[in-house]
């Protein structure tokens, strides 16, 4: 693998780290500014790699972004549970008041 190449696929790991830090800062205009640049930065790689020549090369990227997309998930569920519980306590809230006003 060229310097180059491999200077391009330490920068397409960087930004895998930045990513998931920001994500845990939960600064998404961050995040979103790290998946733009990364996707330019990884389809250039591939331009100048080729697809079949750049696989191997992208298979400890792709291990590292199913780690980042299993984390994403995990905080997508623990916001729906926050969510949930968060309708279910102010459900309960309206009808203890409701009940309080009937008595």
């Amino acid at each position: 693998m060229s310097t180059a190449a491999s200077q391009a696929l330490d920068a397409l790991h960087a930004d895998l780290d930045a990513l998931k830090n920001a994500i845990d800062a939960e600064d998404h205009d961050r995040a979103e500014q790290i998946v733009a640049a990364h996707d330019q930065r990884l389809r250039g790689y591939i331009q100048d790699n080729g697809a079949a020549g750049a696989a191997d090369a992208l298979q400890h990227l792709l291990e590292q972004q199913h780690s980042l997309t299993g984390r994403m998930r995990e905080l997508r569920d623990e916001a729906a549970a926050h969510l949930r519980a968060e309708r279910q306590s102010t459900r309960v809230a309206s009808a203890y008041l409701q009940a309080g006003s009937l008595a």
